[in-house]
């Protein structure tokens, strides 16, 4: 997936693209544009929008001043759940109703955690505006929350990282205070920032790493007149900061805030206010879509199904009343005296096993349902049946000669002989003939 961060600071917007393989990001393209007013802001997302790719994560970092915080100490280390007691934690201690806020956490140095909150509507708006634009964003939040990949390996101590517009610091590689800044002097108000930590909290920053505006300003340099200094210098640019932008120095320095919230993405460490009300749903959505056609198909498959299981069973149900039908014939030609057979098969066997021949009730049943299966429409039906050990003797009557020819071959392949004999014609046509047939061996 490749990102698309689109940074929206006080006078500029940014919109920067990474390629991502793997781990690796690459560095594609940046563009800045001066930001005017709230409705040229749509204008200029719209610019970005016509080139943005499907399988683009856009990814909306705000100006830090629209956020404000406040350090807390919880027992609970859970992102989801401290997003949703922090309204009742801080409830009558912020300016405005928690219900009307959206929050999200910083875990910082020790056990401290760092509670960071926006007005919801302000969100929302950039939202909708970024919608409008055709530039959904899935992660709206700011680029100095995720300060931490850009400190240098060989950085030990306290350090402190600035682009002009925050600054965060930073102990043992882990987040110690991260604060907005004004516009005017930023050196003066990390100055004074830095020496209010030391006397206030004891903290001693070492030194001081400059990116984006600030490091591109020009002499940054601080004047404090009591204590030591910290040092002040441009982020060195090396390892993956380094080899996304290809070895560019001036260009990884401008936009490594940028790289740093695409980094931070693929470790899924973001904070991200697009949670609750404001959650991000075009995924969903799309998700949706293809479950749906995966429905629609299985339901097609399911009904297929219904189809070809509805033809077998008129298949079978066909064949079964075609025997049954063979098995009426047969014994209306036994016994023709008899009109309404409840049961012709039982009724068949009853009589047989009656005759005295129950110990070959299974054998005669089986010859009989051959002579049913034999018997073809050329073959109007037999009036006498006969069968004596392994003899079998038929009259009946068929509606040519070629008929009866066609019955014996038919006859052949049952019975170990097949004879036809005595065959007369009749003044319409048909005629009338005998067979007489020796069963095969173990086929009674």
């Amino acid at each position: 997936m490749d990102f698309l961060i689109v940074e929206v600071s006080r006078h500029t917007i940014t919109a920067t693209r990474f390629r991502c393989k793997g781990k690796a990001l690459t560095f594609t393209g940046a563009v800045t544009r001066p930001l005017e007013n709230e409705e040229s802001l749509g204008l200029l997302l719209q610019e970005h929008a016509a080139v943005e790719e499907e399988k683009e994560k856009v990814i909306l970092s705000v100006d830090p001043a629209s956020f404000y915080s406040r350090e807390m100490e919880l027992p609970i280390r859970d992102r989801n759940k401290l997003r949703e007691i922090l309204p009742l934690e801080l409830k009558g201690e912020t300016a405005v109703d928690t219900d009307e806020l959206i929050f999200d956490i910083i875990p910082l140095h020790g056990q401290k955690l760092l509670a960071v909150w926006a007005k919801r509507t302000d969100i929302a708006k950039m939202i909708e505006t970024m919608l409008k634009a055709g530039l959904e964003p899935q992660v709206v939040t700011s680029a100095p929350f995720h300060w931490q990949t850009l400190l240098p390996e060989t950085a030990d101590g306290t350090i402190a990282l600035s682009d002009g517009t925050a600054l965060a610091v930073y102990r043992d590689r882990e987040p110690l205070y991260i604060r907005s800044l004004g516009e005017a002097e930023p050196a003066r108000q990390i100055e004074k920032t830095l020496a209010a930590l030391e006397f206030g909290q004891g903290v001693k920053v070492g030194q001081v790493f400059l990116i984006g505006s600030a490091a591109l300003a020009g002499e940054f340099t601080l004047t404090r007149t009591e204590g030591d200094v910290p040092s002040v210098v441009r982020l060195a640019v090396a390892g993956e900061l380094a080899e996304a932008f290809t070895n560019n120095s001036a260009m990884a320095v401008e936009h490594a805030g940028a790289w740093s919230l695409a980094r931070e993405n693929l470790s899924g460490g973001t904070v991200n206010f697009r949670h609750g009300e404001l959650a991000y749903t075009a995924g969903f959505e799309k998700i949706k879509k293809k479950l749906r056609l995966t429905a629609i198909l299985a339901s097609l498959l399911v009904l297929l199904l219904f189809v070809e299981t509805g033809i077998r069973y008129y298949l079978v149900k066909k064949d079964l009343d075609s025997i049954n039908t063979s098995i009426r014939g047969i014994y209306h030609e036994v016994f023709p005296s008899r009109k309404k057979p409840v049961d012709e098969v039982a009724e068949i066997r009853s009589e047989i096993k009656r005759m005295g021949g129950g110990t070959t009730t299974q054998d005669l049943l089986g010859t009989l349902k051959r002579i049913a299966e034999l018997k073809n429409d050329g073959i109007n039906g037999f009036f006498e049946t006969e069968i004596d050990g392994n003899q079998l003797r038929l009259k009946g009557d068929a509606v040519s000669f070629q008929a009866v020819n066609d019955f014996k071959a038919r006859a052949g392949s049952q019975f170990a002989t097949a004879e036809v004999g005595e065959i007369k014609s009749r003044p319409d046509g048909s005629v009338s003939f005998t067979f007489r047939g020796t069963l095969q061996e173990g086929s009674k």
